[in-house]
């Protein structure tokens, strides 16, 4: 990791606020009859899931070339790097301020740091003499805010500027990943907190749903699970993670697939999954169709660009997957882009015009943590229960694994490259990140942005290729 004695005060001093200055000017006494003050915070609080939302999935940001780096989606066009990062062989990431595609950080980074700002913004109100029409709901919005930016921000880069309702930590200085991922999940564990404690809906906040507190809970479990599991840059980090820890949220975690709305792309924007799946856009890798079918190749075989269909005794091969006898790539720019396949799971909502329910979170998302616990724990038995209960066997029609830590491992990986595809942004990245998959020479995370360096007068850093820590920074060798 580089780490960079800067501090971003200067850049960063308008997302920072005090809660002298909410005692001082935000103070509102009477919540029967609220001012267009206290209205307004409400609202800066209640934006704060759809803020994430549209940041985390939004084209403009490294959702599309996470999925092909990953080799779970494939597509050679260019958009936002996805061509440039998922080259044979890897390359390290262009982290100048006039790349082309420079705003897929830019762009997630700016964005996760305005919501950390009305986050923290939100929780000095609480902590001080602001009311709020109701207190744990706005508690747990506010620290699930936090708690995402800087979860989402230690998925991604290699180092953080944390910051609270006390303003800059550390001094100002950036911290390593895991330190970022920490103080995230203390804030996701007060969001849990007021969630447990309160009686209230969640309904405008998550587009054309209504969750109540309860399942808020089990929703902020599973995503603090997401977070902690998720940001292991390798296998043995991924080893030594606190999975007790997981073992426990996953415990109290969803028990329903969590939906969120969508409403024609107006407010509400899904776009890597668009993309990923859109006709003549992205298609499935041919790595996972190869893992549905033992006989099939991982790996465009040759020339011909038309394969004969696959078979699978996974139900979701006809189910969630498409065949298709022709390609949309160009064979010059590799036809180690060429696939047979698209994945079909979510056409109903392509077929609605974009308004049907997407899913960022899936149940079985939080049974897979679940069952990795327990396998962790040595917990064997617990473990091919849980995965027995779970898609494998109840979508996939799969025959149930046995009490073997292989087998079960095994699955857990396949049921997260299979089941979970297309739902929460980067979980196939982070998955085969975390199990040492990834290509030769892939990153394992990004460097903060050229501009805010560019800003900062600090000299531009990047990985990828053979640039950077080997193992730590970039990988050294994968699935092939």
């Amino acid at each position: 990791m580089k780490q960079l004695k800067i501090t971003f005060m200067a850049v960063f001093a308008l997302m920072f606020y005090s809660c002298d200055d909410f005692d001082t000017d935000l103070e509102v006494d009477n919540v029967e009859n609220p001012t267009s003050l206290q209205i307004g915070n409400e609202a800066t609080a209640d934006k704060l899931f759809q803020n994430w939302y549209n940041t985390v999935d939004n084209y403009y940001g490294p959702g599309l070339m996470f999925a092909t780096m990953a080799d779970q989606t494939t597509m050679s066009w260019g958009n936002m790097g996805m061509r440039d990062m998922s080259s044979e062989p890897r390359v390290a990431w262009n982290n100048a301020s006039t790349y082309t595609y420079a705003v897929a950080t830019e762009n997630y980074f700016n964005s996760l740091h305005a919501i950390l700002a009305d986050a923290n913004a939100i929780v000095a109100g609480i902590e001080g003499d602001m009311e709020f029409s109701d207190e744990d709901k706005y508690e747990s919005l506010g620290r699930f805010g936090q708690g995402a930016a800087l979860g989402y921000l230690g998925l991604v880069f290699d180092q953080v500027w944390i910051s609270d309702e006390t303003g800059a930590l550390n001094g100002g200085e950036p911290v390593g990943y895991m330190e970022a991922v920490e103080l995230a999940l203390d804030k996701l564990d007060m969001a849990i907190a007021a969630a447990d404690r309160g009686s209230f809906s969640i309904d405008s906040q998550v587009y054309g749903q209504s969750y109540s507190s309860e399942q808020w809970s089990e929703f902020l479990n599973t995503f603090a699970a997401r977070i902690l599991v998720n940001s292991a840059r390798n296998e043995q980090e991924r080893n030594n993670l606190d999975w007790q820890r997981v073992l426990d949220y996953t415990q109290n975690g969803l028990t329903f697939d969590f939906a969120v709305g969508q409403d024609g792309w107006i407010q509400w924007w899904p776009d890597f999954i668009g993309y990923s799946i859109y006709p003549g856009w992205g298609r499935v890798d041919m790595r996972l169709i190869g893992m549905m079918d033992e006989s099939y190749p991982q790996y465009w075989p040759g020339a011909d660009p038309i394969l004969p269909p696959a078979s699978s005794d996974d139900a979701r091969l006809e189910s969630d997957f498409e065949y298709l006898d022709y390609q949309d790539f160009p064979a010059d720019r590799g036809t180690y882009h060429w696939s047979s396949y698209r994945h079909s799971r979510y056409d109903y909502w392509l077929g609605s015009g974009f308004t049907a329910d997407l899913y960022d979170m899936l149940q079985a998302e939080n049974e897979l943590y679940k069952a990795e616990a327990y396998l962790q724990l040595g917990m064997i038995s617990e473990a091919a229960a849980t995965i027995n209960a779970s898609s494998r066997v109840l979508r996939g029609e799969l025959p149930p694994v046995a009490d073997d830590a292989a087998a079960i491992a095994a699955a857990i990986h396949y049921e997260r490259m299979i089941e979970l595809m297309n739902t929460g942004m980067g979980l196939g990245f982070f998955e085969m990140r975390g199990k040492d998959l990834l290509q030769e020479g892939t990153p394992l995370h990004l460097p903060v942005p050229g501009a805010a360096l560019d800003a900062a007068g600090i000299p531009v850093y990047t990985f990828g290729g053979t640039t950077g820590t080997p193992g730590e920074d970039y990988s050294t060798g994968g699935w092939r």
